[in-house]
């Protein structure tokens, strides 16, 4: 990427129209992160049909200011009502809520905020070094590589997202196989039309990714019923650490924040995950592990440092590979796709001016989110006991006001209501929707590499593995499939030979 590209980013993240949007991202990005049963996937699909008119870097940088204020907003609902906002926000839970009953709210959400930002900041360090050179050796990857990892992305998400693979598989197959609908781009025929001109080009990414995120959570959320909150308000004025405090913390803000980033990297493991990581880490790490759960400054920082992180980690895969690290990233992933972008490693070379922006704008997009954080927690008492009967109503508008402005029609809203629904028929009945989500946005890419492979091997099952990158990417499907077991029963042989 060269200097000019380096310079039309800046030039571009100057416009204030794009600083308006990076601000208004994490205002409103922290806001829906904050209201119990929200989160970063359901906030950037709100928001993703009102990017369509706009150029690429500006959209980016709004959804990504959403995704990154998104991650944080759930600690403040997290540590003032023990109800994480997000997902990513349950492990700080424990010690946060506890240090907010004891009086010491307002430490442990500058903490938090303090946490969050360092740990984003981290992440885009590691995306801006790692990208390019993941890139370069991506630009390699041809048919065969491409359907070897969009076969090891859909199917490590299937094996960590719910506890039921079949159900995960059935899930990652209905998403792969609604790409199929519509006119084959190959050889024009028609699949899947059921004689209405509107499945042309099958069914609209937009309607789909919003309906299976936010309105089948919504549906969900119209079920619970959430006692009023009580609290105390003069807890809310956050207090940010000081340097003695944050040197001692140095090394578990860190740590997590690397584990954070890695757990990002690896295709559908997700910010929860790294979260819970973060915090089993920290506690294991720790000279007095006993004292995690009754309200310490490391229970906060740990799990807050390392979802954030999985930010920047995610988009390492996105970019380079075109694979999801998250739930988030494949809509993310899907932005791209909808400004006629293709993921992977052509997009440094064919947009290098938009990899910049996007290195750039989340570096500050952290550094905003630390005073945007601050502004919204004062305001959190007001946010956080807004009922759901008035959350669930206005977000479903927002939903369907933003999906019909994509083309003007109603059948883009039939699409939504429909995958809203069928999502959360999918919820009830125990499916992931992560799996389904990763179908969706690989299925594509997923069935023009494996035609093309098949074609290519002259219709031969060993035409798959006669390329050296795929079989490395099989071979490390294989053993993060098989490699637990495989560890868990050499670990007991050799017990059984020490008892001898």
């Amino acid at each position: 990427m060269s200097f000019d590209a380096f310079l039309l980013a800046l030039t571009q993240l100057a416009d204030p129209y794009v600083l308006i949007l990076l601000v208004a991202g994490v205002f409103l990005g922290t806001i829906i992160g904050i209201l119990p049963g929200l989160g970063a996937p359901i906030a950037i699909t709100i928001a993703l049909p009102f990017t369509l008119y706009m150029d690429a870097a500006p959209a980016f940088v709004l959804l990504l200011a959403i995704y990154s204020a998104a991650m944080y907003g759930g600690s403040v609902s997290a540590i003032t009502l023990g109800i994480p906002g997000t997902g990513a926000a349950a492990a700080a839970v424990e010690d946060g809520h506890r240090m907010f009953k004891t009086g010491r709210g307002g430490e442990a959400l500058g903490l938090s905020l303090t946490a969050s930002v360092i740990g984003g900041l981290f992440s885009t360090i590691a995306l801006a070094l790692l990208a390019p050179v993941l890139a370069t050796i991506a630009i390699k990857f041809g048919p065969r590589e491409f359907f070897a990892i969009s076969v090891f992305g859909i199917i490590v998400v299937v094996r960590v997202a719910g506890r039921s693979m079949v159900k995960g598989l059935a899930a990652a197959g209905m998403g792969v196989w609604l790409t199929t609908w519509g006119i084959d781009e190959l050889n024009g025929a028609e699949r899947y039309m059921f004689g209405s001109y509107n499945l042309y080009e099958g069914l609209p990414f937009v309607s789909v990714l919003v309906g299976i995120f936010a309105i089948s959570e919504l549906l969900l959320n119209a079920q619970r019923k959430m006692p009023p909150p009580v609290f105390d308000k003069g807890s809310l004025s956050a207090k940010l650490p000081g340097l003695k405090i944050l040197t001692d913390l140095k090394a578990t803000i860190m740590r997590s924040s690397i584990v954070g980033t890695v757990i990002g990297i690896l295709p559908g493991e997700g910010a929860a995950i790294g979260a819970f990581f973060g915090y089993a880490e920290a506690k294991r790490k720790s000279k007095h592990p006993e004292k995690f759960g009754t309200g310490i400054p490391e229970g906060v920082v740990a799990p807050e440092a390392a979802n954030n992180a999985t930010v920047g980690g995610a988009l390492i895969p996105t970019l380079t590979l075109g694979v999801p690290g998250s739930p988030a990233a494949a809509i993310l992933l899907g932005a791209l796709l909808i400004q006629g972008l293709a993921p992977g490693p052509r997009l440094f070379a064919e947009a290098p001016d938009l990899m910049y922006a996007i290195f750039i704008g989340l570096f500050f997009i952290n550094i905003v989110l630390l005073f945007i954080g601050m502004l919204t927690i004062r305001m959190a008492a007001r946010i956080v006991v807004i009922p759901l009967h008035v959350i669930v109503p206005t977000v479903m508008l927002l939903c369907f006001v933003g999906v019909y402005s994509v083309k003007n029609d109603l059948f883009g809203v039939a699409v939504l209501i429909a995958i809203g629904v069928f999502g959360f028929v999918l919820r009830k009945l125990n499916y992931a929707i992560a799996p389904f989500t990763i179908g969706f946005v690989l299925g594509p890419i997923l069935e023009r590499s494996f035609r093309q492979s098949y074609l290519v091997g002259d219709g031969t099952v060993i035409g798959f593995f006669e390329s050296w990158i795929a079989v490395i990417i099989y071979l490390a499907l294989f053993f993060s499939i098989a490699g637990g077991p495989i560890y868990a029963v050499i670990r007991k042989k050799m017990a059984n030979v020490e008892d001898q």
